[in-house]
């Protein structure tokens, strides 16, 4: 079977059910991927989000760059695509205070904020996070590998390395 890296970067989304996919986020600092994966129909999504409200964007700016606005959008992409709702496993991973100042006493930590509004969005959503790697001082390169919803997770500290694998199938 075929490879094929879909490449999500910041603002994008992406869904597939194409087994040989596999959605990648590249470097994420204060950035977060959020992924959700249907493990019945095997299809998964990712969104780069980079900050966590559309009250702050700009006319123009994709709905994925923002917690409140991409995280509705990936569910309803994962059900236009077969998916259920009840049946996501969802995992975020990202967040790092890239900007760290003692001097703002956290204002600018973009990370922190942005794992705060996928919460929210989620919550809103009546959805669960099932596995989480959020915060910290180190930027992050996740892989969702569509045919198992397995996550991989690489830092500067080592490679690729077994993250979450959202998709053990859970009920109907």
């Amino acid at each position: 079977m075929d490879e094929q890296f879909i490449m999500v970067s910041m603002g994008q989304l992406a869904v597939s059910a194409r087994p040989g996919d596999i959605l990648a986020a590249l470097g994420l600092g204060s950035c977060v991927a959020v992924c959700a994966y249907d493990p019945f129909v095997r299809v998964g999504g990712m969104i780069h989000v980079v900050l966590p409200s559309s009250a702050i964007g700009r006319p123009g700016d994709p709905p994925a760059k923002f917690a409140d606005q991409g995280v509705p959008r990936l569910i309803e992409a994962l059900t236009q695509r077969g998916g259920l709702r009840s049946r996501l496993r969802i995992a975020m991973l990202g967040g790092a205070n890239v900007l760290i100042s003692a001097s703002h006493n956290g204002a600018l930590d973009i990370g922190a904020r942005n794992v705060s509004g996928i919460r929210e969005a989620l919550e809103s959503e009546r959805l669960t996070c099932h596995a989480s790697d959020v915060g910290g001082k180190v930027s992050r390169t996740v892989r969702l590998l569509v045919e198992t919803g397995e996550i991989t997770l690489k830092t500067i500290r080592g490679g690729d390395q077994p993250f979450a694998r959202l998709g053990e199938r859970r009920g109907p």
